[in-house]
Formats: structure tokens, sequence, C-alpha cells
């Protein structure tokens, strides 16, 4: 009886994490592939519905809300493991279970506030001005709300800002400037993020 007694407990504890997992099958789903992914990564679930993928000191956070799964991972480990597309894709990797596949379709994955599309617009972007000039540089996420993000960056020692809006049909980069800024170099940025604006909708919107 006493054996019993302590082996019960342990019983309805694994239990309680399988119907909890049945629960968040999608959540389940993404942290699996991450952890795949991501080499010598480990798994810790404070809750039903969130979990912690541990990679060395680092930490990426992830918890569902209905249909949408939050993602934080301020140290880009996502983006640093080119899994940005592989998330966005990602029901498209369920074979044999059409019910996964379909809630993985109808899921929303939010990381660090943007949607995936957005924040590949936004690393597009990036990637065009360092292209086009050597003297841009990136400072950091000034705000961020799913396809909207405000962002600083630098050209030479000029420093100014950029909203991006990642609309349905294309994406608009509005350049901002302090009053004071240099005229020359103001035409300059201006006439490449024409270029920049044009190649992302080119990418993501043709």
């Amino acid at each position: 009886m006493i054996k019993l007694y302590l082996i019960y407990p342990y019983i309805c504890k694994k239990i309680t994490t399988m119907s909890e997992i049945e629960q968040y099958p999608v959540l389940a789903y993404i942290v699996d592939m991450l952890k795949k992914a991501i080499a010598d990564s480990k798994i810790e679930q404070p809750s039903a519905n969130s979990y912690k993928v541990k990679d060395g000191n680092d930490e990426i956070l992830l918890e569902q809300n209905g249909d949408t799964v939050l993602i934080t991972d301020k140290r880009n480990i996502i983006f640093s493991e080119d899994l940005l597309e592989a998330l966005q894709n990602i029901h498209e990797s369920v074979k044999k279970n059409d019910e996964l596949k379909s809630a993985l379709a109808a899921a929303t994955i939010i990381i660090n506030g943007l949607n995936i599309e957005t924040e590949l617009v936004l690393q597009a972007i990036k990637d065009s001005l360092d292209q086009l000039s050597n003297s841009y540089e990136f400072l950091q996420v000034v705000e961020s709300d799913i396809t909207k993000i405000g962002v600083g960056f630098k050209f030479g020692k000029h420093a100014f800002r950029l909203n991006i809006s990642n609309e349905p049909k294309e994406v608009l980069i509005e350049t901002r400037f302090t009053p004071t800024f240099d005229a020359t170099i103001k035409q300059t940025i201006t006439a490449d993020l024409i270029k920049v604006q044009n190649a992302v909708n080119k990418l993501f919107k043709s």
C-alpha cells in the first residue's frame, strides 16, 4: 500500500502533463522544431501554455494565447539560426495530421512584437541598405506593433528614423529626419530608400 501511495502522485503528474500538451499542440510542435534546430538546446515548461527554449545562457520564451503564439527572442537566436522562413511555413512540415497542419496554418506567430513576414521585411531592408552603402548602420528597434515597426539608423554620423508598414498589398517606408539634418545626406538617403522600398515590394508583394 505504501508503494502504491508513493507512485500514485507521479502517475497523476504524468497524465496531467500529457493532457496539457494535447491542449496546445501548435505550441508544442513549434517548441519541438526549435529544439531540433538549435543544437544542445534545453526545454523548460513553466506552465501549460508557455515554454522556454534555453541555448546556453540565452533563452527563447514562447506563450500561446488562442491562435497566437508570442515569442520573445531578445538575442535574435531564431534569426541567427536562419529559422524565420521555417517558422513561417511550419505547417508544411506536418505529415499525416491534417488537424495539426490546419491549426498551424491558422496560427499567428509574433516574434518580438512583429509577425514573421514583417520581421523578414525588416531584415531585407537592413540587407538592402548594407548593399547600397557601408555608411548605413542599424541602431535599434524603437517600437513594434505586429506589422508596423519604427527603427533607428545612422548614415555615417547622421542618425535618422524609418517607419515601416507591412501592408497586405505593399510595404511602405517613411523616413524621419530632424529639422537640422544635412540636406545633401537627406537627399541620398531618400533616394536610397525609394530603391529599397521598390526592391522589398518586388520580393514580398509581387
